[in-house]
């Protein structure tokens, strides 16, 4: 007896066992049993979903001797003849094959006259999309009006290209795409009827490669149980689909994390002397980054000890950056000399832009609650020395490298004219000196009202993002140990109990001492975003004034009629003195 594919073998032969597709199996099998059978159906999807096997499905329920309904018996003549493909009254056309419009006519010639055996003729046109104008034309009318014994069931994986005058014509169904899950738990109930062995790893690797598609996933297990030798085992499919073996991914993510290029490029070569595609280890270096994001968003307890402890050592905005650069690297290793070279080069990227300081393997919480001179991102102190331990600080340039050693302009003006927080700490104001060179403080902060020197306790924090965002649109009192926040409703909107917990943090290893907060959600004036806003239109307002006063300008309105255009005017920054050097 020949070999029958686990495809075909497996096809489902009922409803029920139709995989995924719940929400069309639902409406048919109440149709049926209503006896609200629509003339012409459209089902669409990728291929190996179902759309034939559903079409097969709802000829047999059409027609089975039993009578017509939802449950087929399975073992009349009709339902057994449909299930062999030789059932007279089910026509099955490959539009691919057959575009012409004479192709079309000499089918639909056939379409007055009743079925042979069956309760309905049904014709089954397979890749619909491929049929010409002229074919579509000529099936119009026929496929609107159908004699009473007729049924019209369109199978496409481009329904885009139909007409909009035959997609009107049909109930139309789109069969949805397979989870991996789906794929890998229905593989694994096959091999145990088959009485094969597996390894899951194996399964998650065919499921993976299957992108949805149940067909394709039953042809590459065909193919893993015979590079098995009749099991399904995880090197084997590894070699068969040209894929890499999860420890090496994982080295490559933490020589990443650890900064050490030697081992990363050894990782690389080591992989592409197994024969692995380089466009497919990418895709495993950068699925693995979703993988660590997904953990640390939903901290889920189903990932693998690893990808948990990668969550809980990665930054999550470092994770964003290095997927990224996968993603483009990916898009890129076209343009590359070679496919092997677009890999390196995509590796080194990511190691080139690792976050400053190298710190990107340190928890956020635990940045906020170090002392108060830590709160720059990468671990760098205010007072610009590096802690203990830790590699120096690269400055970094407005497009987010780090500049070259020795590169940065900044660092070759003479300290008076730098920046304060670069220069040497005895030139810097009090409150950006190191905590033992400033001077003890005569008072402590009562309100935020009255910002102390510098800026406020809430712009001083060293927050980003959206914790930034949330503390310049706020107000803060301090009486003793407890500290009331009030925040603006707009800004309100992002907090929630985790971004407190931040903020109260921040403030603890601020004031250097436990806090009571208290965070107030209401309407509040003397944020720091607003007295910002405030001294931006006082600035423009004085620029305004000083340029309706400017002699020139009134010699230009009486000489040219000039009028002056307010909206391109702009402070100039700094006091006279600052602006004359």
């Amino acid at each position: 007896m020949s070999y029958l594919v686990l495809a075909r073998k497996w096809r489902p032969r009922t409803f029920p066992e139709l995989l995924g597709q719940d929400s069309v199996v639902r409406a048919l099998r109440f149709a049926l049993s209503e006896g609200r059978v629509h003339h012409a159906y459209l089902f669409s999807g990728i291929r190996g979903v179902g759309k034939t096997t559903v079409a097969r499905l709802l000829a047999k329920a059409l027609n089975c001797e039993q009578g017509m309904g939802p449950d087929p018996c399975g073992i009349c003549s009709a339902c057994q003849e449909i299930d062999a493909g030789r059932f007279a009254d089910l026509i099955e056309v490959d539009a691919a094959s057959r575009t012409k419009v004479d192709d079309t006519r000499e089918l639909l010639d056939n379409v007055q006259y009743a079925p042979t055996r069956g309760r309905y003729k049904v014709y089954l046109v397979d890749e619909v999309h491929m049929l010409s104008t002229h074919s579509f034309n000529a099936l119009l009318k026929t496929l609107e009006e159908p004699p009473p014994h007729v049924k019209f069931i369109l199978a496409t994986t481009d329904p885009q290209k139909l007409p909009v005058t035959v997609l009107s014509r049909c109930q139309k169904f789109a069969l949805r795409r397979l989870t991996d899950t789906q794929i890998r738990d229905h593989m694994a109930a096959i091999l145990r009827k088959e009485d094969l062995e597996y390894d899951d790893e194996a399964l998650v690797a065919l499921s993976r490669a299957a992108e949805g598609s149940v067909r394709d996933a039953l042809s590459l297990l065909d193919q893993a149980i015979a590079a098995g030798g009749g099991a399904v085992r995880a090197g084997a499919v590894r070699d068969m689909l040209g894929a890499v073996a999860p420890d090496l991914v994982h080295r490559v993510i933490a020589a990443l994390v650890d900064g050490d290029g030697a081992t990363l490029l050894a990782s690389i070569d080591e992989a592409y002397s197994l024969g692995v595609a380089p466009e497919a280890f990418l895709n495993d270096i950068v699925r693995v980054w979703h993988d660590i994001a997904v953990a640390q968003v939903l901290s889920a307890e189903s990932a693998d000890a690893w990808t948990q402890e990668m969550a809980q050592r990665l930054l999550p905005e470092a994770v964003q950056l290095y997927y990224e650069i996968g993603c483009l690297g990916r898009r890129q290793m076209g343009a590359a000399p070679d496919p092997e070279t677009g890999l390196r080069m995509t590796a080194l990227r990511m190691l080139a832009f690792r976050p400053a300081g190298d710190e990107s393997s340190k928890p956020q919480i635990a940045r906020l609650s170090g002392a108060p001179q830590d709160r720059r991102r990468g671990g760098a102190q205010e007072g610009g020395a590096t802690p203990p331990g830790q590699p120096p600080v690269r400055p970094v340039n407005a497009r987010g490298g780090a500049a070259a050693a020795g590169g940065n302009p900044a660092e070759q003006r003479p300290a008076e004219q730098r920046p304060a927080e670069q220069r040497p700490a005895e030139q810097r104001p009090a409150e950006q000196r190191p905590a033992e060179q400033r001077p003890a403080p005569s008072v402590s902060v009562v309100a935020e009202t009255a910002p102390a020197p510098g800026g406020s306790v809430l712009e001083r924090l060293g927050l980003a993002g959206l914790m930034k965002h949330i503390a310049m649109n706020a107000v803060l009192d301090k009486s003793g140990d407890r500290v009331v926040v009030t925040v603006d409703p707009e800004a309100g909107k992002l907090l929630n109990k985790e971004r407190v917990d931040m903020l109260k943090e921040a403030l603890c290893a601020y004031y250097k001492d436990p806090i009571t907060l208290e965070v107030v959600v209401a309407p509040v004036t003397g944020t720091p975003t607003h007295l910002r806003r405030e001294a931006e239109e006082a600035a423009q307002r004085r620029a305004r004034e000083a340029l309706a006063a400017d002699p020139g300008v009134a010699a230009l309105k009486r000489t040219f009629n000039a009028r002056v255009n307010e909206g391109s005017m702009r402070p100039r920054d700094g006091t006279p003195e600052e602006r004359e050097t």
